[in-house]
Order: C-alpha cells, then structure tokens, then sequence
C-alpha cells in the first residue's frame, strides 16, 4: 500500500473540519471537457481552477486540443457522437443543410461552492459583520456549465449561477457566461479568432480569469472607482463577466493579442449608459510550452511526470477606456421622504493601463503586476440639503495606482501553498493620498481531482483611507482611520468547491 495515499485526504479534511468553507469565490473548472476528451482534470489543471501550460493553451485556443503535428480538434474527442447529417451534404450546400456534429453525452457539468470566514477578534471585518463565526454561505452557489464545440473551429462556453442571499427573501439566478468561439478566421492556426457573447472577462493578459491559486484572479479585485463614490457600479479592471466581443490570436505560437469592445457598468439599473468600454492586450512567451501548446518547446522539455512545471517567463502589456456611471448623491430631497426624488446621474471615465510579468522555474511559480487608473468624476458630490435644494456635484478627477505580486510552490500536484500581498494608492480629495497595503497568505489542495480546499488569511495595513465610498466598497475590511496608520488581521477563510 502507498504510504502517501490516504495524506491529502487527512490534510483537506483537518481543515475543513476546523473552518470549512469560506468567502465565495467566482471559480471554473468545467468537467464538460473531462468527459467529452476522456481525461483527467489534471490534463489542463493543478489545483483548479487554474489552468497548467497545456490548459493555458487549450483555453486560448478557444477550448481545443492543442496538435504538435496539426490535427484537429475532432481528432482528439474520444466520447461518442451523433452525425447531425450526411457529410456529404457538405456538397450540396446550400441546398441542403451543412452537416455537423454533437458529443451523444449531454455537455453540461455543476459546480457547487461556498463558506464561511472566522472574522478574527478586535478586527474592522467582525464589527462590520457582527460575528465572528457563522454557517452562512456553507452552500453559496452552483454553477451550471455547457460546454463544446459545434464543429472544428465553432464552440462555445455557457454558466448558469444560482446563488443564495444568505437569508435574503429570494436567491438569484444569473446567466453569468454564454458566448461563442469563432476561432481561426483567416490566416494560420489561432491567429485571428472572433468570441461574442457574455465573455468570461477582458483578457487583459496572457492567462485566464481565474488564474490565481489565493485571490481566485490574479489581477486585484479592489475597486478603484467604489473607492471614490460608496454607490459606484464598483468597477474592478479585469473581472468578469463582460457583454462585448472580442477580437484575438496568437502569433508565432509566442505573441499573443486581444482587442476588445464590452458593456460599460452601471450603478443605476435603469440608465444604462451606451457601451464605451474597449481594450488593448499584447503579450510575449519566452521558454515553456508555447502559448498555443503547438510550437517548440523552450529549453527545457514538459516532464510528463510534472505537467505543471516548466521554465518559461511571460511579459503582458495592456490599455483600457471604460465607462462608469452612478448617482452622485445631489439630487433634490422629497419633501416628503427626505431621500433624493430622483437619480443625478454622473458618469466617471477612465483610462487605465498596467503591465505584468509572470515567471516560472519548475514548480516556483511568481507574479508581479502594475496599474494605474486615471478618472475623470469619480467622486460623489455634497449631499441634498434639508428643504428640497440640490446638491452640489464633484467634478475632480481621481487616480489610483496598484501594485501586486504572489508567489506560490507546487509541492505535489494537490498541495500548493502561497502568499500574495496587493498595495492600492489613491488620490482623495483634500487628504493625502490614501494607502491599502493587503497581505493573503494561504495554501491551495485538492482532496480529490475535483475537490478542492482553500485555506487563507486577510492582513491590512491602511493610511489616509477614503471616508466617503471606504475601503470596504472597493473591497477591502479596514475601516478609515485619517492620518493615522492601521494594521489588522481581518479574517482567516477557508474555501471548498466540488465539480462533478
């Protein structure tokens, strides 16, 4: 009998015994794949839902095996199928119906995950909370995922959430993903694909949204703009989910792009502004497995043993215009009900643009990123006075400068342990600049391929946080201090989520 057989069984449950699960997380791990190829999880992920070189390079690929000697991704599907036609309608078209092709299986598969964090003693997170433990949120959300391909080069990625409100009288439901992959257009393999729809997020770099073993995306989810106005759409760059299309490729199986147009956000449901988000992404590869899985290998060779591991290192540049509308707090009082009559709409644009580099020696994997966001209105204005007269708007303009890095080790495939730290800079009216300094140590594992256990903690250190809007609207638990620096430990989370 192995001795090490039973070990990560024992480690993720002592865990989950002691807290279990933790702050919901946003996650993607699509078992739709594992039945439609007949593989693994681990083909494409380590702890999931993050993805390994080869996963990496099948998602850009557009949800298709990447071939070292061109085949095509049909060649790969092991699961049954049904002809949808005669192939040789292929030549009659357009007088009969072009043929095509579907798995026999359904391709859906469920996610389901959630928690509850332990808000430690003394912290900003439990007075805002109330509690320091409770079993709210042990069953957060399931996701349904469809997912395919309709032929060689057409496919598609669908998510349905249902979420709980913790109390709340109803729970949501939520099409948070439903776009299609027109991949390669013109021109060789991956180098000008089409996806529309509900995308995952803008792929602002070279990996995809839930790309982070702590934070679940590497980019920060602090919100820039919920920094300036408590009752801003709360914009974070780089998150999902975005209505838009976007153009990408990948060249020379090393440089990779992405063009992009999405839905602009909202904090006022029923003034929907016009889409006016559009971004610019470029990246380079050096070493490991290419960024379409298909070109040589760098200069060292995937261990078949390690499918995590290679020595490679990515540089990612990127640029976006967006658009954030919300209430700016100035409108007349009713008489009446001593609330605003109506919404004073103001709209905050932005210009924003970072740059990331993300490097690995075997199984030492390490990320540092940069961004800056430039608003033009992104304060609220003074509030109604008593009597019913106005408001007066803000029109100063804000800019926030981020700053994060993580760095984590594969000690086994299931076993990764980590720390990520995030610093947030930002101007705030009539203050000195305020300051949010967040350290997330953790350690990530998987119980089984498909289960998985997160156990982290929240540090925060703050200076000159922002009264109106907070830290909390923009993500984080401390609460403002003025001039004086603050340092709490906030929480210790921990996070379980099963695919099947």
């Amino acid at each position: 009998m192995r001795p090490f057989r039973f070990v990560p069984v024992l480690v993720a449950a002592a865990l989950a015994v002691g807290l279990y699960f933790a702050s919901t997380r946003d996650a993607l791990a699509v078992p739709s794949f594992a039945r439609k190829y007949q593989t693994s999880c681990q083909t494409c992920h380590t702890v999931f839902p993050v993805l390994n070189p080869f996963g990496e390079a099948f998602r850009r690929d557009g949800y298709r095996f990447p071939s070292q000697n061109g085949s095509l991704d049909s060649d790969a599907i092991k699961a049954s199928v049904i002809a949808l036609g005669q192939q040789e309608y292929e030549k009659t078209f357009p007088d009969s119906v072009w043929p095509d092709k579907i798995t026999e299986a359904v391709p859906l598969s469920i996610m389901v995950n959630g928690g509850v964090p332990l808000n430690l003693p003394g912290s900003d997170a439990k007075a805002a909370a109330g509690n320091t433990f409770t079993w709210s949120g042990i069953a957060a959300e399931m996701h349904i995922f469809g997912a395919g391909s309709f032929n060689d080069s057409l496919t598609y990625m669908t998510q349905v959430t249902l979420e709980s409100n913790f109390g709340a009288p109803a729970s949501t439901f939520d099409i948070e993903t439903a776009y299609l992959l027109w991949n390669d257009i013109v021109g060789p393999r991956h180098l000008v694909n089409l996806w529309v729809g509900r995308l995952w997020a803008p792929q602002l770099t070279s990996f995809g949204l839930h790309s982070d073993y702590l934070a679940d995306t590497s980019m920060p989810a602090t919100s820039v703009a919920g920094l300036y106005s408590g009752n801003s759409a709360g914009f974070s760059l780089g998150q999902g989910h975005h209505d838009g299309v976007e153009l990408n490729g990948i060249a020379a199986h090393r440089l990779n792009y992405a063009l992009g147009w999405v839905g602009s956000s909202t904090a006022v449901t029923s003034a929907i502004p016009n889409a006016e988000d559009v971004y610019a992404h470029i990246g380079v590869k050096s070493g490991g497995v290419a960024l379409d899985g298909e070109g040589k290998y760098g200069p060292n060779v995937p261990d078949p043993r390690k499918p995590w591991a290679e020595r490679s290192i990515v540089f990612d540049l990127f640029a976006y215009h967006g658009l954030t509308r919300f209430d700016n707090g100035t409108g007349a009082v009713a008489a009446l009900t001593a609330t605003p009559a109506a919404h004073t709409l103001q709209d905050d644009r932005f210009n924003a643009a970072g740059a990331v580099i993300h490097g690995q020696w075997d199984s030492l994997i390490m990320m540092a990123g940069v961004q800056m966001e430039r608003h033009e209105r992104p304060y609220r204005g003074a509030s109604a006075a008593s009597g019913g007269v106005p408001g007066v708007a803000d029109y100063a303009s804000g800019t926030g400068y981020l700053q994060y890095d993580e760095i984590d080790y594969v000690v086994w495939p299931w076993l990764v342990p980590g720390v990520r730290a995030e610093y947030t800079q930002t101007t705030v009216q009539g203050q000195s600049d305020g300051q949010l300094l967040r350290l997330i140590p953790g350690i990530a594992m998987l119980a089984r391929p498909n289960i998985k256990v997160i156990l982290s903690g929240d540090l925060e250190w703050g200076k000159n946080l922002p009264v109106v809007g907070t830290w909390g609207a923009a993500g984080g638990a401390l609460v403002p201090t003025g001039a004086d620096a603050k340092f709490q430990a906030e929480t210790i989370n921990a996070a379980v989520a099963v695919a099947y």
